[in-house]
């Protein structure tokens, strides 16, 4: 498939991703149950559904995703379910609504963002001569479409805390995108994004009208980018040795 041919058709993968977001936004408001957790679990399920046939159909990625963790991971994956548990009993009556956005929200937007943007992204740039700019430019662009897509949120709530929530999911989106090419296995993403959404809806509910400073947001999402190029450094530095040899 011609580079062109693909761009056009990761367009028109993002276009039918944001027509039936508006759909499902509007459909879910008509009908008064915009914050109904079945609602919205039966809405992602519908979306993820969508994604995974229009993957199929137009941009045909092979997204890496595997259940198969070594010992140290099973172990880390042990511990951080623990922390959650603490978490969610601490504020029981925000458990169920924080698994539940917890796991729609990072499996249906990894498997968009980081499974289908971010793997097409890499291949239109894989023609670039450094070999780190192949994965840089990805992850940034890639980054930058997954915060954009959160402006979707003006529909729920005013635009200075949508702005916020575009800066910080940008800088969400770089780390996410670094741990899934660390890792080359989309399920770590997943986990990690789950933990952020579990526990941010834990302490804040479904409609977390926390304010926060710009001042703080950008603190908040610089963490996010240093962590996210802690984890990618050791792939950019192995990318040097060999750029070096040949």
């Amino acid at each position: 498939m011609s580079n062109k041919k693909l761009i056009r058709r990761l367009l028109l993968v993002l276009f039918f991703e944001v027509l039936f977001e508006l759909l499902a936004i509007n459909i879910l408001r008509e009908i008064n149950e915009y914050n109904n957790l079945l609602f919205l679990f039966f809405d992602k399920c519908l979306f993820l559904i969508l994604l995974i046939i229009l993957n199929t159909k137009l941009t045909q990625q092979r997204i890496p995703f595997s259940l198969k963790l070594n010992k140290e991971q099973r172990k880390l994956v042990f511990v951080l379910t623990v922390i959650l548990f603490i978490i969610g009993l601490m504020n029981e009556k925000n458990f169920l609504s924080a698994f539940t956005i917890g796991l729609i929200a990072s499996t249906t937007e990894e498997y968009l963002f980081r499974g289908i943007v971010l793997a097409t992204l890499l291949h239109l740039f894989c023609h670039l001569k450094k070999q780190n700019a192949r994965i840089l430019f990805p992850i940034i662009v890639s980054s930058i479409l997954f915060g954009l897509e959160h402006f979707l949120n003006l529909y729920a709530q005013n635009f200075s805390l949508t702005m916020v929530q575009v800066c910080q999911t940008m800088a969400m989106g770089f780390l996410f995108a670094s741990i899934f090419i660390r890792t080359k296995n989309l399920l770590f993403p997943i986990i990690c994004h789950f933990c952020i959404d579990f526990i941010l809806t834990a302490f804040g509910g479904m409609q977390n009208t926390t304010k926060i400073s710009f001042g703080g947001s950008a603190f908040i999402a610089m963490l996010y980018v240093i962590a996210g190029f802690a984890v990618l450094i050791p792939v950019l530095l192995n990318n040097n040795v060999e750029e070096k040899k040949s």
